[in-house]
């Protein structure tokens, strides 16, 4: 699935990744290939994704996620 995520300063990450999980109002989800599409805050933690079998985070202290069609997940992120 494509990922990319935005702070207002510049681009954190773009890329292909194989899973995304995240802390979210209502607590911690996973959202994996062909996800329903969803709009949710996020709370702050970290953005952890698996890219070719690698773990990498992003901390934050909140955001805007987005899952659209197609397998595309759009983050805007706040830094602390």
């Amino acid at each position: 699935m494509k990922l990319a995520v935005y702070s207002i300063q510049n681009t954190l990450f773009e890329g292909e990744v194989e899973s995304i999980t995240l802390p979210t109002l209502t607590g911690e989800i996973t959202v994996l290939d062909n996800h329903i599409p969803l709009i949710s805050l996020v709370n702050s933690g970290a953005i952890r994704y698996t890219c070719s079998g690698t773990k990498y985070a992003i901390k934050l202290s909140g955001g805007v996620l987005e899952v659209r069609p197609g397998s595309e997940v759009v983050i805007l992120a706040e830094l602390s």
